[in-house]
């Protein structure tokens, strides 16, 4: 006892019905902690209300000053050592009128004349359900039964701690994946969750709030299961919605609706509160809720085997903790276990594991979704160019027959290098079978146009391999031939040079440039008047590799168009 605090569980005498004629009545014994409803001394059955005497006999190491830990003894008691008062809680009473119920955690310090002590607890119980010394009994020396207390209100308040971060995490998550409802039900369920926390753990919520009367704790308690048992409910109602549609569901909400609002407006009634009306409303819930998911589970719905799993593991753990409440579990290494405590942090965990799926899939669909969007955009580009080519030929069919025929076969050789990659299949090919493309176009322009157009490239051979987006050349060059050319020769430059760790790429032409106002438009990010082709290059740059066209041109001396993209050998 001089380093740690003493529990004094186990078999304590029990008097029934008195307060002070212990003398005269044959003692049973009651296991401590745990409630006396059911309990059989010397052939009765005990109520959960009534009044009996605790006694238990300790020897201490030696006479001295020392210390008693006392919390949840329902409603009232009082306590007395060797004949001696030493504290009451409350005010013991022989019915309900007569006492003034308290749940207030106590410590009790105390002198012990003789090592031997006989401790008696006077209890009445007319305003709990569950009678008797609900939670265990401790005794030491002051400072390792104050250090014990420290600990254990560390430990509460570590779970209020993971709780509260768990709470904002899925809160948080959920909202940010628009899965608003979700969100709200689940902070919902963790506040009701510390509510009930603070009051099972028979410390926190007395102990802050010391002016709360019975009455109010009680209610408080059943409330909070109340909307943790709603709160769930339409957390797994706004995941599977086709799932709470049913009558027996519907009927089961009005039944919590109306319970819950007759526990908030009503004053505490008895009846209202007893386990042979608040267990069967636990066990239906309970019910439906397993056989919604579980028909989830069978349907093969989005992450119903987590919720699934989390649920059971939370509903087994509240019974067990109602079980260790009434009965005391006394197990090695489970003794001081909080089962509900472990049942909700599985449950929430559970929830982490559902929202971290939920994060990667909207992950992998965005990237998804992005690599359409590349090849739409690459898509949107081939019909542009195609229909150009083919109005040439049609419009050359009845001009010159001839050169109609090269371009046809141009256009043949065109499109077995540009469908030699399948942008509905990949997002990036090689450089090199970009400016294969860009031959095979100016060759095809330079049937059209009797050879008047000059391609320069200068790109070296190592960096051929470089990864680009498909089409991104060709649309520049169909540019340069487009807007840049008048007469004569046209010249086209494409440079490629290596920068460390990026590459810059160029096309140069010497044709009629674009005007100041255009150029300006086009800074701003007006290219309408461009056509598809600019506008669709620059925003493919910029979601690909943050990139951006760069535009210089003089009006009648030429235009020059680079930008930068990472090496990807």
């Amino acid at each position: 006892m001089e380093d740690k605090a003493v529990q004094l569980n186990g078999a304590w005498k029990f008097y029934e019905g008195t307060f002070e004629d212990t003398v005269s009545q044959t003692a049973g014994s009651l296991d401590v902690p745990g409630s006396w409803r059911g309990k059989v001394i010397n052939g009765k059955k005990l109520d959960k209300h009534g009044i009996g005497v605790y006694e238990l006999r300790v020897r201490v190491p030696s006479p001295g000053d020392y210390c008693m830990k006392l919390n949840y003894v329902s409603s009232a008691y009082e306590l007395s050592i060797n004949n001696k008062k030493i504290v009451e809680n409350g005010r013991i009473g022989a019915d309900k009128n007569g006492e003034i119920p308290s749940w207030a955690p106590q410590f009790v310090y105390f002198h012990a004349d003789q090592a031997d002590l006989v401790i008696r607890l006077k209890v009445s119980n007319f305003h709990c359900n569950n009678g008797g010394i609900v939670l265990p009994v401790y005794i030491g020396k002051q400072a390792p039964l104050f250090r014990f207390h420290l600990l254990n209100l560390m430990k509460n308040i570590g779970f209020i701690g993971i709780l509260a971060g768990m709470a904002c995490y899925l809160y948080v998550f959920n909202w940010c994946l628009n899965k608003k409802a979700q969100s709200v039900y689940l902070w919902i369920f963790c506040i009701s969750v510390l509510v009930s926390a603070s009051i099972i753990d028979g410390e926190s919520l007395v102990s802050i709030l010391s002016f709360l009367t019975i009455d109010t704790v009680l209610k408080i308690e059943y409330v909070s299961f109340m909307v943790q048992i709603t709160s769930i409910q339409f957390f797994l109602w706004s995941m599977y919605p086709d799932l709470g549609k049913t009558h027996p569901v519907r009927f089961l909400k009005i039944i919590d609706f109306f319970y819950t609002a007759i526990l908030i407006f009503l004053p505490v009634v008895p009846a209202l509160y007893d386990n042979m009306v608040f267990v069967p409303i636990l066990f239906i819930n309970a019910l439906c809720y397993f056989m919604k998911i579980a028909r989830a589970f069978q349907l093969k719905k989005p992450n119903a085997g987590p919720v699934l799993l989390g649920f059971c593991v939370y509903v087994m753990s509240c019974i067990v903790q109602l079980v260790d409440i009434q009965h005391n579990i006394n197990v090695k290494y489970l003794s001081d276990f909080n089962f509900y405590y472990f049942g909700v942090l599985f449950f929430l965990l559970s929830q982490g594991y559902v929202l971290a799926v939920n994060v990667e899939d909207t992950f992998h669909q965005s990237e998804l979704a992005h690599e359409m969007e590349i090849a739409s955009l690459q898509a949107q580009i081939s019909p542009h160019f195609l229909f150009n080519i083919l109005h040439n030929i049609y419009y050359l069919m009845d001009t010159n027959a001839k050169t109609a025929k090269n371009m046809l076969m141009c256009l043949s050789d065109f499109l077995r290098v540009k469908y030699r990659f399948d942008y509905r299949t990949y997002t990036l090919y090689q450089l090199r079978e970009e400016l294969d493309l860009v031959n095979a176009y100016v060759e095809l322009e330079n049937v059209r146009m009797n050879g008047a157009l000059k391609l320069e490239i200068d790109a070296p051979d190592e960096l051929l391999t470089n990864k680009i987006l498909p089409l991104t050349l060709q649309p520049l060059v169909e540019n340069c031939i487009k807007h840049g050319y008048d007469s004569g020769e046209l010249n086209i430059r494409i440079g490629v040079l290596d920068k460390g760790e990026m590459l810059l790429i160029s096309v140069e032409d010497n044709g009629r440039g674009i005007r100041p106002e255009v150029l300006e438009n086009i800074g701003r990010g007006d290219t309408s008047k461009r056509g598809v082709g600019i506008s669709n290059i620059n925003y493919r740059l910029k979601i690909c590799f943050q990139s951006e066209l760069d535009i210089e041109s003089q009006w009648l001396k030429g235009t020059k168009i680079s930008f930068q993209i990472p090496k990807r050998g």
